[in-house]
C-alpha cells in the first residue's frame, strides 16, 4: 500500500510512489517455477537401452549391437570386443572395423562395478569416434533379459 508523504492525515493528495508488492509477488512465483523446472530438465549422456525381441528368433549378426566388456583383473583392465580380447589402444580400431560392416551401428558396454568410470568413458568415447549411432550401458537386469 502506498502512503502519502505530503503531511496531511486525510490522504486526499495523490502519491507518486510505486507499489512494489505485486512485483515481489510475481518475482516469487517465477522463482518457484524455475526452482521446480530446472531439476526436471534432462541432461547427460544420450544412451539407448537394448530391447528384447518379441519373436524369440536370434537377430541377424549384422543387426545386433556390438558388445564391449570391461573386466577387472586386479590392476589390469581386460577389454573384450565382440568376444575377441583386445588391448586398450586397439578398442577404437576394432570398433571402427566392426561398425563399418553393420547396418545397425549400436554398441553395448558392460563393465565390472569395481572399475573406474574413466575406463568406461574411454570406451564410450571410442565408440562415438568410431561412428556408433547409439551407445547403451548393460545392466544386470538387461543382461538377464538378453539371455
Amino acid at each position: 500500500m502506498a502512503f502519502s508523504t505530503n503531511g496531511t492525515s486525510r490522504g486526499d493528495g495523490l502519491s507518486s510512489d510505486i507499489n512494489v508488492t505485486p512485483l515481489i509477488d510475481v518475482l516469487l512465483v517465477m522463482l518457484i517455477i524455475f526452482m521446480v523446472i530446472v531439476p526436471v530438465a534432462p541432461w547427460g549422456l544420450n544412451s539407448a537401452l537394448p530391447s528384447v525381441s518379441s519373436s524369440g528368433v536370434e537377430d541377424d549378426v549384422l543387426n545386433r549391437p556390438i558388445l564391449v566388456q570391461l573386466e577387472s583383473g586386479g590392476t589390469v583392465v581386460r577389454y573384450v570386443v565382440d568376444g575377441a580380447d583386445v588391448s586398450k589402444a586397439e578398442v577404437a580400431a576394432r570398433l571402427l572395423e566392426l561398425l563399418s560392416k553393420r547396418s545397425v551401428r549400436r554398441v553395448l558396454v558392460k563393465a565390472d562395478a569395481k572399475l573406474d568410470f574413466g575406463d568406461v568413458a574411454g570406451v564410450i568415447d571410442a565408440g562415438k569416434a568410431a561412428g556408433a549411432e547409439s551407445i547403451g550401458l548393460m545392466t544386470p537386469a538387461i543382461e538377464a533379459q538378453r539371455r
